[in-house]
């Protein structure tokens, strides 16, 4: 929907990335994966939360990285169970695992969904036949409709597994290099708040960026200013989202009380606590000739 509504008038090159850049006062010196060599005035990486950008600015993944203890993976599969617009979950609470089966605008098939705890995670994230295998050997004796549901996971088209994890930074920007989304502040799935964060972002970004008439200290940092508390509280609801699916042992602490006020006002900072500005008026082609880039994720 986003490229149809802006291909006419943004450059979009894909199936190339980043390999390195160098920045200076007046601009970022880019060298792309396919040998191309450009500069622009300013670079944004939204490419996720194993963001290539971020490690080449700010420095390796591990710096930002929190695991939460969990572990997601999910797939399309024929729908040969019935599913109607109703969504199925399967969990056993002793194991902390679970399974799960919703509806998708395709009505021939269904998202299948996978979950288990994990104290770390060491797969690579782009290793796809290492994760199959990790997922057969967490799931097995789940019962359900589990192993017909993973009958499926080596003809799925759409395989996705990692660690359920938040970015954690002090600064979403150095220079004319600035992050977005889930590369600069990764909530988790279990915030549900991944895609109004970034959608919220990058308004607040491209809006302040320009109301700054594209000076990148002033626009960066009002756009962290105007993000940072939104961020955090969904980044809370996250932890405490996981926090209840953690296995309980013998010396866990108890669960949160979520019938206290706190909760409520935590919840209300999570979905409405944030202002945005009416940028109408701002000049938004006002950047130099370079023009910014974006680098979201690759394959």
């Amino acid at each position: 929907m986003l490229y149809d509504d802006t291909r006419d008038g943004v450059e979009y090159i894909f199936g190339d990335r980043i390999a390195e850049l160098t920045q200076d006062a007046d601009g970022v010196d880019v060298a792309f994966a396919g040998g191309d060599r450009r500069r622009f005035d300013l670079v944004v990486g939204a490419d996720g939360l194993h963001s290539a950008l971020r490690a080449m600015v700010f420095g390796p993944h591990e710096r930002f990285l929190r695991h939460l203890g969990h572990v997601l993976a999910f797939y399309s599969v024929p729908n040969e169970f019935g599913l109607d617009r109703w969504l199925l979950e399967h969990q056993d609470q002793e194991s902390g695992r679970s399974a799960l089966l919703r509806p998708i605008q395709d009505a021939t098939r269904a998202m299948a969904m996978f979950y288990f705890a994990s104290a770390d995670f060491d797969v690579d994230h782009r290793d796809v036949a290492a994760q199959k295998v990790l997922l057969r050997e967490r799931m097995a004796g789940l019962g359900w409709l589990s192993p017909d549901i993973l009958a499926h996971l080596d003809d799925t088209p759409d395989f996705y597994l990692d660690q359920v994890a938040q970015v954690v930074m002090d600064r979403w920007s150095s220079g004319r290099v600035g992050l977005l989304g889930d590369a600069a502040f990764s909530s988790s799935p279990m915030s549900g708040q991944g895609t109004g964060l970034a959608l919220v972002g990058a308004y607040l970004l491209a809006g302040e960026l320009a109301a700054a008439g594209w000076d990148p200290d002033a626009g960066f940092a009002r756009y962290e200013a105007r993000m940072r508390s939104f961020v955090e509280a969904n980044q809370e609801i996250g932890r405490l989202n996981a926090r209840t699916r953690d296995v309980p042992g013998p010396d866990a602490e108890p669960g949160p009380d979520f019938a206290g006020e706190w909760f409520t006002e935590l919840v209300g900072r999570a979905i409405n606590g944030i202002e945005l500005p009416d940028y109408a008026g701002v000049p938004d082609s006002a950047a130099p000739a370079g023009s910014p880039i974006t680098s979201s994720a690759n394959p």
